[in-house]
């Protein structure tokens, strides 16, 4: 049974969907390039490295909505999985998956792991012993992070890396936080710690080699005619 918490994000982001990539054109930007540039500083293993020659690369993208992070990482795995627990965004994601041409090793299913970690219909091999599994701004809503991690955790093969990429724990005004209309009401945590971060990935037993990098380039998104800047992070631990 979904929570009213996962609910309430599966309503805002399914109203989200169709106008995600233009409301957050700039925040994506940003992300895409994070994603391209620190890739190697989360793992050494892609598929045009001297550590993946060979290997039959898997990646995850947990909350992927319309894509953006998987298709940025698609040229360096073989095959990739998106799972959202939106209809809406998943549909975007296949679309853009489609557009970019790489439909035949990227494909995008509706799932919610984190109230059912184990479901029937991703209980195949395809779904599990993934190479790197990443969460980009998704984290912060999640009802329940630490779990979430550990669900995913359970999904890395042995040596497998977990990419998250959030926000950095700030103070908000009241003011601010209305700004920021309903996606406030999905929103569980304002940012997570180096410290948090790295009791979630001990927890979810993937913090071999841990790190947590700040970025310096600020996250950009309009919302409802209101600017945001937000700092992120990007973690790293090896199962």
């Amino acid at each position: 049974m979904t929570s009213n918490f996962a609910e309430k994000n599966r309503q805002v982001f399914e109203k989200q969907s169709r106008t995600y990539k233009t409301d957050f054109r700039k925040g994506i930007e940003t992300l895409v390039k994070v994603a391209q540039t620190q890739r190697t500083w989360v793992s050494e293993v892609w598929a045009d490295t001297e550590a993946g020659k060979g290997k039959t690369l898997k990646m995850l993208e947990y909350a992927c909505g319309p894509g953006h992070i998987s298709i940025a990482l698609a040229p360096f795995v073989n095959r990739g999985v998106g799972m959202d627990i939106s209809d809406g965004m998943i549909d975007e994601f296949n679309k853009n998956v489609r557009e970019a041409g790489i439909s035949d090793k990227m494909t995008g299913i509706k799932a919610n792991l984190l109230v059912n970690s184990s479901p029937a219909e991703l209980s195949g091999s395809e779904y599990f012993d993934f190479d790197i599994v990443v969460v980009s701004m998704a984290l912060h809503h999640f009802e329940h992070p630490e779990k979430a991690l550990k669900c995913l955790g359970e999904r890395l093969k042995k040596g497998g890396v977990m990419m998250i990429v959030d926000l950095v724990p700030e103070h908000l005004h009241d003011h601010g936080l209305h700004q920021m209309g309903e996606v406030v009401q999905t929103i569980s945590k304002h940012g997570f710690s180096a410290e948090e971060m790295q009791k979630m990935y001990v927890n979810a037993g993937a913090d071999n080699g841990f790190k947590y990098q700040v970025i310096e380039e600020p996250l950009e998104f309009t919302k409802d005619g209101n600017t945001f800047h937000k700092t992120i992070f990007v973690a790293r631990g090896q199962k």
